[in-house]
Formats: C-alpha cells, structure tokens, sequence
C-alpha cells in the first residue's frame, strides 16, 4: 500500500494536503482509463486479444449458436470498429488459434474452417491478415476430410508466416506450410505415437510435445526427420492451456486441487519449458489463493501474461520469456462486478491490456496499463 500526499484545496494561507491511498501501487506499471465495449453475452470459448504497434487493444470471438462469423472488435482514435474474418457466406468459422502482430503492425490470424457437407473434404484452415482498418482476401493452407485437424502458426524471419497443421484419424501425420504467393507444403512426417502438438522453426522444421505415462516429451523435427523423444520429466498437457512466445519458449497453466500453505485449494499452477528444452518446476503464481477465472496469452516477442481471478480481486504477472516477474492487483471501480475473458500483451510497444465481461450483460470494460 502507498500513501500519496497531493494538493486538494488552495487557501489564501497556501495548499492544504490530505492524504490518497492507493492500493498495490507497482513501479513501473502505468495503468490507464478503462474503456467500455458491447462484445457478447456469451462466446464459444474464451476470447483471444492481441495489442496492435499503436498500442490499440484488439479482441476476437466466436458463437456457434449465434452465427458462423470470427468476429474481431478493436480500437481507434475514433472508438471501437467492429469487423469478421472474411469467409464463404456458406461456411462456418472457428476461432482455433490468438492473433500475431507483425513488426509492420499487420495482424495475423489462422482459423479454422468447415465447408458445406456436399464437400468431402469440408474440413481447412484459412489464413488472413489486417492491416489499415481492412482485412485481405483469406488464403486457404490445406484441406482434409477428418475434423480433427489441429494447426500452428508462427512468424519466422521477415515476418514471413509458417503454418504445421496434424492431420490423420488412425495414422496421424503433420506437415509443415510457408507462404509464397500461396501457401506451399514443405515437409511432412509421420507423427510419433505420443506427440499432440507441433510448433514451426523459425525458418526449417518444427518442436514437437507429447505425453507418455504422466511424462512430458519433446522431439525435434529438422531436415526431414524427426529425432528421438527426450524426456522433461513428469507433466501433462490434458485440460492444460498452452502459450508459446516468439522466442519458442512454451507456456503450460492450469487451475487444480493443491496443498498450498497447508490449505487444500483449486490452485493457479505455471509451467515453462524453455528451449533448451528444459521445463521448469511447477510454481502457483496465485500463492495460496483459491482462484476462479484463468486466462493467459503470449505475442510475437518474448513476453506472457497470465491474469488470473480470486475471491475479492484480480491479478496479472508478466513472463519474459521463462523468467516471471512481479504481480500486480487489476484496478476496477467500487461497486462493479466482472468476470476475466481475455488478455493481451506486447514489448513493442511495452503494454498489457486486460478484458472484464460485465456479469450478465454483453458489456466489456477494457482496462490497459503502460509498462516501463
């Protein structure tokens, strides 16, 4: 807790000073007026958010049983404008992976698709960007019959995108996409038993994690083949959320029952598997708080946020890269009752914006603060 003396009433004798408290005052955090939005009442799945070079918050969702639209709100200078990913009229989008943001500013995002059943291959990713208030035409990456096709995107160098998408019912294969002019396979493997996840090189080949008997395992496609498992000791990646960052480093966070402190909680766990690869020991960044509402999100440069809700405050701490840093409470009004939806953060430039639904309304209070 800070005491701050400021100037409250000018008198002829000169200044009278009463004192302000402010609550977990933390150098180097600048927070800033919150903004209010009409997104949803509901969405399928939590929202994803992304800050743009100008600093300006955006936000994407998708409802299923609203319509068949990824939509996108963001601000401006002017105020907030409302968009969709573009897709066929007769198709149904998802909303499967958080928005890139470019050195230029463009924002990058890969989503799923699912064409009309008259199509045997109904089943793609499409891939678009926005830049300058307007969204270009989307690309289709691949297509594939099976809806269980999962996909990757990274940003390699010059800000070219690379895609891996797993494909496969009983045999399960991943390839690997760059763009030029259009999207072009480059490599495809045959996935090791246990791998689950793919995420592109930078420039040739991808990550690969898995889990086998309660272990957590890593390979590394390069050239073509895929070495063997080496193991990262005890882990899952089950009912686990996952963000990676620019640099590679995996993010693994999840709520469940922890002895903390002596207490018995629903606690805020936090794993980082950096690129060694080496993963870090398990920490609760919530302490010995029971926790609510978690939600984390990564950009395209080395930082994490995870923003996580507690009984009667919120919080949010910062990774740089597998490093943590301090935690912060969440400003919010007297009075006004919300629920964590989403989160975003940049180091260019250095910012962290967090997003509130208002209980039982389709009201969102956004609420940035500017990082030293």
């Amino acid at each position: 807790m800070l005491l701050v003396i400021r100037p409250a009433v000018a008198q002829s004798e000169g200044v009278v000073y009463l004192p302000t408290v402010m609550h977990d005052f933390t150098p180097g955090w600048h927070w800033r007026d919150a903004y209010t939005v009409t997104v949803a009442t509901r969405t399928t799945n939590l929202p994803f958010a992304a800050i743009d070079r100008d600093g300006m918050p955006h936000i994407f969702w998708y409802h299923t049983l609203t319509d068949d639209l990824v939509h996108h709100l963001y601000l401006t200078p002017g105020g907030w404008q409302a968009t969709s990913a573009p897709a066929p009229a007769d198709s149904e989008s998802l909303l499967t992976n958080p928005p890139l943001v470019d050195s230029a500013g463009r924002v990058h995002l890969l989503w799923f698709n699912k064409l009309p059943a008259t199509e045997t291959e109904r089943h793609r990713f499409l891939y678009a960007t926005f830049n300058a208030g307007a969204w270009q035409t989307p690309q289709e990456i691949t297509r594939s019959k099976y809806s269980t096709i999962d996909g990757w995107l990274r940003l390699g160098g010059d800000d070219q995108p690379r895609v891996a998408v797993t494909d496969g019912f009983l045999g399960w294969k991943a390839t690997l996409y760059s763009l030029g002019g259009a999207w072009q396979a480059q490599n495809e493997v045959t996935l090791p038993t246990d791998a689950d996840i793919v995420w592109p090189d930078v420039v040739d080949g991808a990550h690969l994690y898995g889990v086998s008997n309660n272990t957590l395992l890593y390979w590394r496609w390069r050239g073509g083949m895929v070495g063997e498992a080496q193991s990262l000791g005890v882990g899952a990646l089950l009912g686990r959320s996952l963000a990676f960052d620019a640099v590679g480093n995996l993010h693994l966070y999840w709520k469940a029952g922890a002895n903390v402190g002596g207490k018995l909680i629903t606690a805020l766990h936090h794993q980082c598997i950096d690129t060694t690869p080496q993963s870090s020991e398990v920490v609760y960044p919530g302490g010995a708080a029971t926790v609510s509402t978690v939600v984390g999100a990564a950009e395209n440069g080395p930082l994490f946020a995870l923003a996580w809700q507690e009984a009667n405050r919120k919080r949010l701490m910062l990774w740089d890269g597998c490093t943590p840093g301090v935690t912060v409470t969440i400003p919010e009004a007297p009075g006004q009752s919300t629920t964590l939806r989403a989160v975003a953060v940049s180091s260019n430039p250095r910012k962290v914006c967090v997003f509130m639904q208002q209980d039982g309304t389709d009201l969102y209070t956004v609420r940035c603060a500017d990082l030293d």
